[in-house]
């Protein structure tokens, strides 16, 4: 087996949000804390964001990829498509594991946001549909930076060179994370991903090399 480990920095250039299950009294949308109340980035949030970019790119440059997050509309059969083979589904596991990302630069106080409903088809606010969301605010001389970690066995070294292939074109491709992403909210500066293969550094020109064959298409899945 091939072990592959993963750090995730993520820069943001806005305020974030997710919604987290706690309640706070006056606010309608908390945001999500670990156990010891520190506000974070799910891992279910970060998972869903990269395969969401990697399923575009990916269909982009024609490979055949099944479409999420339906479980009827994803992958059915012993050979699963390679979003599949590296995020899993309902009938793949994935051979991943995200952690959630630990906020660097998010000491400061919550702040509070007052918003709107909107209906997207009248494009009008809706009535009575005022609501209140806890953010991370961020400043230029203090952006939102997040640490995450994301691990795993393969099979052998290609198919682990590919999942981290994967899992960096699709940070690159980012441009929000999180809730509020219409409102201005988890707006990405970078996500930089550093790979390792079985403690082996993994240079970003093997990275650039398979991204080049799945463009030309050479190793279409």
């Amino acid at each position: 087996m091939t072990r592959l480990e993963m750090e995730l920095i993520i820069t943001l250039d806005t305020a974030l949000h997710t919604t987290g299950n706690l309640r706070r009294p006056g606010v309608d949308k908390a945001m999500a804390r670990t156990a010891q109340g520190d506000p974070v980035l799910p891992a279910t949030t970060l998972k869903g964001f990269l395969r969401e970019k990697a399923e575009i790119l990916l269909r982009a440059w024609g490979h055949p990829v099944c479409l999420g997050p339906e479980p009827d509309r994803m992958c059915k059969g012993p050979e699963p498509c390679r979003i599949c083979r590296v995020f899993g589904n309902p009938r793949h596991p994935s051979p991943l594991r995200f952690s959630d990302a630990t906020l660097i630069h998010a000491d400061e106080d919550l702040s509070v946001r007052a918003g709107v409903a909107i209906s997207r088809h009248r494009r009008a606010a809706f009535p009575q549909r005022l609501f209140f969301m806890e953010t991370i605010p961020s400043i230029p001389e203090r952006p939102i930076r997040g640490q995450a970690w994301c691990e795993g066995d393969f099979f052998d070294p290609t198919t682990a060179r590919e999942a981290a292939a994967l899992i960096a074109l699709a940070a690159r491709w980012g441009i929000a994370i999180g809730g509020g992403k219409t409102r201005g909210l988890g707006w990405i500066r970078e996500i930089k991903v550093n790979a390792h293969i079985d403690g082996e550094p993994l240079p970003e020109s093997a990275l650039v090399e398979i991204w080049r064959a799945w463009r030309e298409g050479t190793h279409v899945a």
